[in-house]
């Protein structure tokens, strides 16, 4: 039984169908409870929100997961739109210990996007573990770093935080 994944797309493999293709096989990976899964831009390839809705679909079904790392750097074409996807699944994750998300140079992520992920994640009562990377992030001013700031202030629970902002 596969109950931890790491994967990384390679530089021939990026793309928004392959990413796709990739999440709905792995959402059938229902007793998985560690997945990293990093989709950094590569040459001209970039993964889009049509990526992030099917990354929802997976994570709607992984309920078991405990520990997430999310890694969408330099993708200029995902959007709030795509981040608030995201956050639609994230609030499934009732088990999750640890979360990370790098939307480092992700230039269409503004507030609202950061503001529906730090809601999805306050109702998940088992978080410890925090991890947020939003370098180069123009759109996200300190409204977002508020409310991140506001979340840690209200769960007492954490004993790791990082936050990677500008």
């Amino acid at each position: 039984m596969l109950n931890q994944l790491n994967d990384r797309c390679v530089r021939s493999k990026t793309s928004d169908d392959g990413c796709c293709q990739m999440t709905n096989a792995i959402s059938s990976l229902s007793s998985l409870f560690h997945l990293q899964l990093h989709l950094p831009k590569y040459s001209d390839n970039s993964i889009t929100d049509r990526t992030m809705k099917s990354m929802c679909t997976m994570l709607r079904s992984l309920i078991t997961l405990s520990h997430l790392d999310l890694s969408f750097s330099e993708n200029k074409d995902i959007t709030d739109s795509g981040v608030i996807d995201v956050s639609h699944g994230l609030s499934q994750l009732t088990h999750l210990i640890s979360f990370q998300m790098d939307l480092e140079r992700c230039e269409g992520v503004s507030d609202v996007g950061v503001s529906h992920v730090m809601a999805a994640i306050q109702t998940l009562q088992y978080l410890s573990r925090l991890h947020i990377s939003l370098q180069n992030c123009k759109k996200v001013t300190d409204v977002g770093g508020e409310k991140i700031g506001d979340f840690v202030r209200a769960r007492i629970s954490l004993n790791y935080v990082e936050v990677n902002v500008k």
